[in-house]
């Protein structure tokens, strides 16, 4: 993939910081997770990973169920609660946790159209930032691309 060096320097800074790894992927569907365990001994830094597609899995296992209907499923308020409670059942000290949230499609509730905007939230040393990705004029696979690329990215600026 077109991200391969960004991902190789994500994992790196993951491995020499001795960090614990927590994803909450919705926009991706887990594509960004697999291709962290492409790679040999991702146990090492990868502790777990949900995918949380709908709002329903959103209120369920994270607990953000008031936050999206403030602000939406597809917000800045809303990957930032992604990124804080997917980690906090963890015990260990030293972690980071990654989000992701958007449209990789047309959206059919609203008259328009917010396909390729994504939020990204890298939760690391109690402070969390949030980015928004405009991929404009992308077919879906292509934002899915995008967006974990630019997870990687941002994971790379944050550690």
């Amino acid at each position: 993939m077109f991200y391969n060096k960004k991902k190789i320097k994500f994992i790196e800074n993951l491995k020499t910081k001795r960090l614990k790894l927590y994803v909450a992927e919705s926009i991706t569907g887990g594509k960004f997770t697999s291709e962290l365990v492409k790679i040999e001994g991702a146990s090492k830094y990868l502790d777990y990973s949900i995918i949380t597609y709908s709002n329903e899995s959103k209120y369920k296992f994270l607990g953000i169920e008031e936050v999206i209907k403030i602000h939406g499923v597809v917000s800045s308020e809303v990957a930032v609660q992604m990124a804080k409670k997917i980690s906090y059942k963890s015990s260990f000290k030293n972690k980071i946790s990654i989000a992701c949230t958007g449209f990789a499609s047309k959206t059919i509730d609203t008259n328009k159209n917010q396909q390729g905007i994504v939020f990204i939230a890298v939760n690391y040393k109690r402070k969390t930032n949030v980015i928004k990705k405009t991929f404009f004029q992308k077919n879906r696979d292509e934002i899915i691309d995008l967006t974990v690329e630019a997870m990687f990215e941002q994971g790379n600026l944050i550690i």
